[in-house]
């Protein structure tokens, strides 16, 4: 999921600390692609202060969401809906339709949240900006990680530029797309597969308005949620 909808579930808890540890791993990835930890297997690395705590158990929630997700019926069955739509925008390799219809439709998702006023993203934004660096810095150095500035200034720049908010729009979802998919295989979008991809997530934002909180609903049943005031 994306880190509007991993939001989605967190937000009744409004914690800036849960609530950035809740989409913390996927913040590392897009600063760092080789950023890949496992903090979750450490459940006494971050006892000793309840803001690491917070932190540490957002993470853990992250985790469990994702893993329920990904093996949902709605995410297999949309994503093989948006591969075989967007295989006919992307006919030749490097660019891979089930790598972009996984992407897409987690993106979709954010988007529909935004329109469906299911988020308050003012909330959001507000809770990642009131989270002191400094308990930052001490989640990262214990996860071994000495330099972090570079993620410091990328976390400033996810905050102040809401990005996010922008996915209402399907285009902002295609130039996302082109985004990600560059991180994997350079070559960005030609303008006739920028107009097709387009169209295909036009239609399956409508097509997926009515139910798109059905695999929400999927994952809060099998979520177990830890949370400590």
């Amino acid at each position: 999921m994306n880190f509007l909808s991993h939001y989605y579930f967190v937000q009744s808890i409004n914690n800036p600390y849960y609530t950035l540890g809740a989409i913390l791993p996927d913040l590392f990835r897009n600063h760092h692609y080789d950023w890949k930890f496992r903090p979750e297997k450490e459940n006494l690395l971050f006892k000793d202060n309840s803001d690491l705590q917070l932190l540490f158990e957002g993470w853990k929630h992250h985790v469990q969401v994702d893993a329920i997700f990904h093996n949902s019926a709605p995410f297999k069955i949309h994503t093989s809906q948006l591969r075989e739509d967007l295989a006919t925008a992307f006919t030749q390799l490097p660019k891979r339709p089930f790598f972009l219809a996984h992407v897409a439709y987690e993106l979709i998702l954010d988007c529909l949240l935004i329109r469906n006023k299911n988020v308050d993203t003012d909330l959001f934004y507000k809770n990642l900006d009131s989270c002191d660096p400094k308990i930052l810095d001490i989640f990262m150095n214990r996860l071994g990680i000495t330099e972090t500035k570079g993620f410091h200034r990328f976390l400033i720049n996810f905050i102040e530029s809401r990005y996010l908010e922008t996915y209402d729009k399907p285009i902002s979802i295609v130039h996302a797309l082109d985004r990600i998919g560059r991180r994997v295989w350079i070559e960005q979008f030609r303008k006739k597969e920028t107009e097709q991809a387009l169209i295909i997530l036009e239609k399956a934002i409508n097509d997926l308005n009515p139910e798109f909180l059905t695999v929400f609903k999927l994952v809060e049943k099998e979520i177990k949620i830890s949370y400590n005031q």
